[in-house]
């Protein structure tokens, strides 16, 4: 009997134990139903209405580019896309290859979307899974859509069936440039925002698929062309189906660029250089007998006054149009072989100068003492110094010369000597002399232009060599300063290198008078008829020389292209120069042993007219012969173009507004 008790006991405990245990439960139940109901109402029916409202970005239109006229550079048209929400065909990542990885009724909607786009499917889900694609963003498959292909997907989203669940066709603001690769190295390009720059605060709400500046003034002025990006919050149903609008945040245009660019003189500046680059191939080279290659070049035109630069071309150039949209890996590599198209020739790459460098060791030679304006300097046609045969251009003696028409003949034993003369100060504790010159004339630093990625350009001393000495002891043997180092900088040789605007930049500061201007291609930031920012002149400095010794200079100068004994006197034969006298230097840079070099890199440098100058001109070609040969002619071009002259030469036709 007392077994039996105590077995109804344990029996008796666990019932309890079961029982409390279940009232537990119920309990808990209960409390988190409450919550539920009660405490998290407010959350959950948020969320409940998130589920049945879909975020559409509307995106802003960026700024126009536009020239100092009011022309187009870079504008916005309408444009129909189709974009797609990845998650409606349970896309997982942008691991996504193909359509296999596809729903069923993902792939049936790519099959209708590839009947009306009249696309492969392949192509459209390249686009879904586009790397530069964010995610939870709709993703644009198609641009520029015929109506009649959108105005079918619209007439077939609401059906009970869908055809297209989630797919969109909207229109959307698409970049343009109008003019084609007119400019294209300075306007720059843009390319789809990334996800690290979502996430800053400098994009804060912008829409996944807005576009953003990634080169040239696009770039550069983005702060002020990308405008914000609104919002249309949807309702739709479980079927992704647009049942109407719950609210509208519009979009807020970006301002408006206006340049120192002049179109039509861009235009001018365009057809010369590559008129001047197809005549440069034409040319034999007496060295070698073979034709010029002439690859690539590039010329710019500047007010001296301002430092505004009206146009700037590169060549080859590109069409920036191929970025609107996504440009294809193929096309992309394409331009990212040489002759490097992307590589803007004015801002971004540095040239040995040549002879017109050859202002910079004649301002110096001046200011120490070297020499002085009613000397007279021999002109042989070799010279020894440092036991090293140092030849002219010109292989025949000349007599004793001044130093203006040391200029004017572009003589290199002068140069040889005055180069000499600044190492002696430099191993006599008296400075890098020449270096210090060559930098108040805005050479070796970037000139500061509104363009990205300028380069500094190179003034080699010795602390540069010590660090090149170092990194690459097989190129630079000798961690000493040696004279030829020097001797040959004089020149515009040897290790100096120097880009287009700077060379540009260094003659505006001669013809104005001696003020080095920070050269600019933005004039002002406008929103409608509301000037946000002016662009002012900004000076970086003044050319340490004298009056007197600018005014030697000057003479010189001019002398090379209106005396008879002038560089460029051949090519501006013909040219009224009574009426519109001219300035200028040649320059014939030697490149030695550089692997696939095979000429002498082209120049010339102008101004006009020498009396009160208006442009400056500068003129590179690489591997294209003889500055007078072949870079003087495109710039007497475009200076008969600036001047509503008959063009001759290397076109014809007349002025830039015939």
């Amino acid at each position: 009997m007392k077994a039996l008790n105590q077995s109804l006991d344990r029996v008796h405990l666990r019932v309890v134990v079961v029982g409390l245990v279940f009232l537990a439960l119920v309990v808990a139940l209960v409390l988190r139903l409450w919550s539920l109901q009660v405490l998290a109402a407010d959350t959950y029916a948020k969320k409940a209405v998130a589920n049945i409202a879909r975020s559409v970005p509307v995106l802003a239109a960026r700024g126009s580019i536009l020239d100092r006229n009011g022309q187009v550079l870079a504008d916005n048209r309408p444009s129909s896309v189709v974009s797609v929400d990845r998650s409606q065909f349970e896309v997982p990542d942008a691991k996504v290859k193909g359509q296999e990885d596809l729903t069923a009724q993902g792939q049936m909607t790519l099959i209708r979307l590839s009947d009306v786009l009249q696309t492969p499917t392949s192509t459209l889900v390249a686009e879904m899974n586009s790397p530069q694609a964010l995610p939870y963003t709709d993703v644009p498959i198609a641009t520029d859509v015929p109506q009649d292909q959108v105005a079918f997907i619209v007439e077939h989203q609401p059906q009970g069936d869908n055809w297209f669940p989630g797919v969109f066709a909207g229109i959307e603001p698409l970049r343009d440039y109008p003019n084609g690769p007119v400019g294209a190295n300075m306007l720059g390009y843009i390319g789809p925002i990334n996800s690290t720059e979502t996430a800053s605060p400098k994009y804060a709400g912008d829409a996944g698929n807005s576009s953003v500046g990634r080169s040239g003034l696009e770039q550069e002025y983005e702060q002020y062309l990308h405008g914000t990006d609104g919002r249309t919050l949807e309702e739709v149903n479980a079927q992704g189906d647009p049942q109407g609008q719950l609210s509208v945040k519009p979009p807020v245009n970006g301002d408006n660029l206006v340049t120192s660019i002049d179109l039509n003189v861009q235009n001018l500046v365009e057809q010369s250089l590559t008129a001047g680059i197809a005549q440069a191939q034409t040319e034999v080279d007496p060295t070698t007998g073979k034709k010029y290659p002439a690859v690539a070049g590039g010329a710019v035109v500047m007010d001296p006054h301002s430092g505004q630069i009206l146009a700037m071309a590169s060549y080859p150039s590109f069409d920036p149009n191929e970025w609107v949209g996504g440009i294809s890996e193929a096309n992309y590599l394409a331009l990212s072989q040489p002759p490097y198209p992307l590589i803007n020739r004015i801002t971004q790459a540095a040239f040995a100068p040549g002879s017109t460098f050859k202002i910079v060791p004649a301002a110096a030679a001046l200011g120490t003492g070297m020499a002085n304006g009613s000397g007279f300097y021999a002109c042989p046609s070799q010279v020894t110094l440092d036991k090293q045969l140092f030849k002219n251009f010109e292989p025949t003696d000349g007599s004793s010369i001044s130093l203006a028409q040391a200029l004017v003949q572009s003589c290199d034993t002068v140069f040889y000597n005055f180069g000499q003369q600044f190492y002696d100060r430099f191993v006599n504790n008296q400075g890098e002399v020449l270096q210090q010159y060559a930098r108040d004339f805005g050479y070796g630093k970037r000139t500061g232009v509104d363009i990205p990625y300028e380069a500094p350009g190179l003034v080699p001393d010795n602390t540069w060599l010590q660090t090149v000495h170092k990194q690459y002891p097989q190129a630079y043997p000798y961690n000493i300063w040696l004279p030829g180092y020097t001797i040959q900088m004089a020149i515009g040789q040897g290790d100096v290198l120097a880009t287009p605007l700077q060379v540009a930049s260094a003659y505006a500061a001669i013809a104005n008078g001696g003020t080095l201007y920070q050269p600019e291609v933005g004039l002002r930031i406008t929103k409608g008829d509301q000037v946000i920012k002016q662009v002012e002149p900004v000076v970086k400095g003044h050319l340490p020389i004298s009056g007197a010794d600018l005014a030697l200079i000057q003479q010189g100068l001019q002398g090379v292209v209106m005396s008879s004994s002038g560089t460029a006197s051949q090519a501006f034969s013909g040219f009224p120069l009574s009426q519109i006298p001219v300035s200028g230097k040649t320059g014939t840079a030697e490149v030695g042993l550089t692997p696939g070099i095979t000429a002498p890199f082209a120049w010339f440098v102008s101004y006009a007219p020498s009396t009160n100058p208006q442009y400056v001109v500068c003129v590179m070609l690489e591997q294209g012969g003889f500055g007078a040969q072949t870079a003087a002619p495109i710039a007497r071009h475009i200076l008969e173009g600036l001047n509503n002259l008959p063009l001759t030469g290397i076109g014809q036709g007349a002025g830039i507004t015939g």
